[in-house]
């Protein structure tokens, strides 16, 4: 099994995030809003560019409606 680097992970995370927030209809501003971060963050994840902590995952997840597996499940190659 390949290890992951750290840029791959936050690929991976960002490419998630973004497309299960599309598919509950739901913009930046008001993920950030109802899960009660910043939409800063909401937009530095899905561009991966930032590294979040433990809670933020929690609380965008739990929003979501989806788990930290999830978020952070592996795109396979095309």
């Amino acid at each position: 099994m390949k290890k992951k680097t750290l840029d791959e992970v936050r690929q991976d995370l960002a490419l998630n995030l973004k497309r299960i927030r599309a598919e509950r209809g739901l913009a930046q501003e008001r993920l950030a809003l109802d899960a009660g971060v910043d939409r800063t963050v909401v937009s530095k994840i899905e561009r991966a560019k930032t590294n979040p902590s433990l809670d933020v995952l929690l609380r965008l997840a739990n929003h979501l409606d989806t788990t930290l597996a999830q978020l952070l499940e592996a795109h396979k190659p095309l």
